[in-house]
């Protein structure tokens, strides 16, 4: 998920977190030449986008969602979404 960066600094707080997932944080963190807070955002922004991508799919028709993002502008009546398929089989060199 890419987005440009907020222009305030908005701020997220999070409470109680076990030491176990503090210290997994921190592996990933370092693992990904990260700081915890670029790793803490990495892994949100990641399951947004996949959250996001899951509520798409279930909650709507994709086709349909498709014609809400382009706002109308797809195929027209008279276009395929695939061309028809060439029918003529060309021969294959095989070098023998």
């Amino acid at each position: 998920m890419t987005t440009k960066p907020a222009e305030k600094g908005n701020t997220i707080t999070i409470r109680k977190m076990s030491d176990e997932n503090i210290a997994a944080l921190k592996r990933a963190a370092a693992e990904n030449n990260r700081s915890m807070e670029a790793q803490a955002r990495s892994v949100l922004e990641d399951y947004l986008a996949q959250y996001v991508s899951r509520r798409i799919l279930s909650n709507a028709d994709l086709v349909q969602e498709m014609w809400k993002l382009l706002d109308g502008e797809g195929l027209g009546p008279d276009e395929d979404l695939v061309p028809p398929r060439d029918t003529y089989m060309r021969p294959v060199d095989l070098g023998e």
